[in-house]
């Protein structure tokens, strides 16, 4: 092979095997991307909901859209500052009317639905399981398009080879 040839065909194992070590490492560090989105949506459910408005707003959508309630699980919210923010108020008060979860949490919503945490009433799965099996999905398709890419690159390096040996028997 001539120069320009054996460089290109370099080139084209080099963008693969970066491909490769990148899949990897997606591959390896799987668990621990899981592990801070876990960590961080929790944090979040605990101490930003009913403080800061753009989480609260983002929370109440996720529990609607993957019908779930808490991070973890329902219980989740007693734990929260929005929880005791309303605890501080008088705790018989709770008994009587105060939110148990927030109204987004309900299967079907409606004012003040939060105050009955019955399995009838709202999920009991967190949002964090809901989350990651979307998560883990997404990452499924773009491993099968990354792997799509990667046979690409396999071909052209083949095809390449053949042309290359081609046009020198060709040139002889």
């Amino acid at each position: 092979m001539r120069d320009g040839e054996s460089e290109y065909t370099l080139l084209l194992g080099l963008v693969f095997l970066l491909e490769l070590f990148v899949g990897g490492l997606a591959y390896f560090y799987e668990s621990q991307i899981q592990y801070e989105i876990q960590e961080d949506l929790n944090s979040t459910f605990l101490t930003s909901y009913g403080i800061d408005e753009e989480r609260t707003l983002a929370i109440d959508l996720m529990q609607i859209e993957y019908k779930c309630c808490g991070a973890i699980r329902f219980e989740d919210w007693r734990a929260s500052s929005w929880f005791r923010q309303n605890d501080t108020i008088a705790p018989i008060i709770r008994l009587h009317g105060e939110r148990l979860v927030p109204d987004s949490c309900c299967i079907t919503i409606t004012e003040n639905c939060g105050k009955r945490d019955h399995p009838s009433n709202i999920p009991y799965t967190g949002c964090i399981y809901r989350f990651t099996e979307e998560l883990r999905q997404q990452l499924v398709i773009i491993g099968a398009i990354g792997l799509g890419i990667c046979s690409m690159n396999i071909i052209g390096m083949i095809l390449a080879c053949c042309l290359f040996a081609k046009l020198s028997e060709l040139k002889d």
